[in-house]
């Protein structure tokens, strides 16, 4: 038993005499602690930055895909370009090109009422829009989704919110333009 013992007690100290060499000139409180572990690195794709919530851009020009006239005979067009890109296009009532937009984010306040930020390209002699020039930009519009079942919404430019133009939806051609002007004259009341 007594041999036991000692063989225990030899342990205990060269347990306390491993363990306990500390280098005596050097104070405890200059112990660094334990760097935290860092995060590896996910294996999903992250989000393009330029292109902030650009999937729910996508939604709505998908949602939004075609024309969209207004009481004026101004009108929109909605869609993808080759590369899966969201453009807007926005028409005068003679059907003149006014500016090109890529849409760039959608942010929405409520289930109703969205925001559309809007990227304006720097365009000329394009081969593809000839004689049409436009500067590079940004602008946005306020839209309201208010009775979009039915086929409209409301749409405002962003220096003048509270002035809503109701856009009809005419198709993927402008066959309907008419009929959708009367309809848009009508709700617009």
């Amino acid at each position: 038993m007594k041999r036991l013992i000692s063989v225990i007690l030899a342990m205990v100290m060269a347990m306390s005499f491993l363990t306990g060499c500390v280098d005596g000139d050097k104070p405890n409180n200059d112990v660094e602690p334990t760097p935290t572990p860092v995060a590896t690195p996910s294996s999903e794709p992250v989000p393009d930055e330029e292109d902030p919530n650009y999937a729910t851009v996508l939604a709505m020009w998908e949602d939004m895909n075609g024309y969209w006239v207004n009481e004026d005979g101004e009108y929109l067009y909605f869609r993808l370009d080759e590369n899966g890109k969201a453009e807007m296009f926005v028409y005068d009532a003679d059907g003149e090109l006014e500016t090109l937009m890529k849409g760039s984010a959608v942010m929405s306040s409520n289930k109703m009422s969205y925001y559309m930020a809007m990227d304006i390209p720097a365009i000329s002699n394009n081969a593809d829009m000839p004689g049409f020039t436009q500067q590079a930009g940004t602008y946005g519009y306020f839209i309201e989704l208010e009775g979009y079942g039915d086929g409209y919404v409301k749409i405002a430019d962003e220096d003048e919110p509270q002035d809503f133009d109701v856009f009809v939806y005419v198709g993927k051609s402008l066959d309907n333009k008419a009929e959708a002007i009367k309809t848009a004259e009508k709700l617009d009341k």
